[in-house]
């Protein structure tokens, strides 16, 4: 083989590494995303709030929205929001959670899309609920589900989720479903920093905007 067609094919294969390697650390990113999210479901669980806060970043525009309940922008105004004993404030004054609260909240078929340097990503998941939750009078049994669409940041290289949005679909009493009763109030025992954008559970018909465009359109 000449000097010529060696160097070239050198330069190909240089070339397909550098792909390579550039694809795998997607692929790494995006495994990196996944764990995060899921392990902010497991905390909830619990409401296991050091962990839970532990998960967002420390830029002065990190933000929660949930629902109907307010907009929550900057690192301290979540973790207000995740104090139990200001969330849930029926456990009379409790740091922890008792017991008898579960908040089970499973992400599944999530999208995630990075950028093209790497250092930003947006993600859409489906979340399902079951749980034992303080309402008037009684803890009762619900279930539900939603969609997130967050938005995660790479600090230090450590992904860590920016701006969380949680939209319910429903979220029903266990013993009368969705239909009968497509949405139980949530708490409101925190303060939000601003108000938040529209929400509109079933049976509204409203789509949760996507973050992504049609893959294969492109539209």
């Amino acid at each position: 083989m000449k000097q010529e067609g060696l160097e070239a094919k050198v330069k190909t294969l240089s070339e397909t590494i550098s792909k390579l390697e550039a694809n795998l650390t997607r692929m790494q990113d995006i495994e990196d995303i996944k764990k995060l999210h899921r392990a902010y479901g497991y905390y909830l669980e619990h409401w296991q709030e050091e962990e839970i806060v532990e998960l967002f970043s420390r830029s002065p525009d990190v933000s929660l929205e949930m629902n109907d309940g307010g907009l929550y922008k900057g690192y301290e105004a979540i973790k207000q929001h995740f104090n139990f004993a200001s969330h849930y404030t029926a456990y009379g004054g409790a740091t922890k959670a008792p017991g008898e609260l579960l908040h089970i909240l499973m992400p599944i078929a999530g999208i995630v899309d990075l950028d093209s340097v790497g250092k930003t990503a947006k993600g859409r998941w489906y979340g399902f609920f079951l749980g034992a939750m303080p309402r008037p009078v009684e803890t009762r049994a619900l279930i539900g589900c939603g969609i997130w669409e967050n938005e995660y940041i790479k600090e230090d290289g450590i992904w860590k989720i920016f701006k969380l949005f949680w939209n319910d679909i429903f979220c029903s009493p266990l013993d009368e479903g969705w239909v009968k009763n497509a949405f139980v109030e949530h708490p409101r025992t925190t303060v939000a920093s601003s108000p938040n954008v529209h929400f509109a559970p079933y049976p509204s018909g409203y789509i949760f905007p996507y973050h992504y465009k049609n893959p294969v359109t492109g539209k």
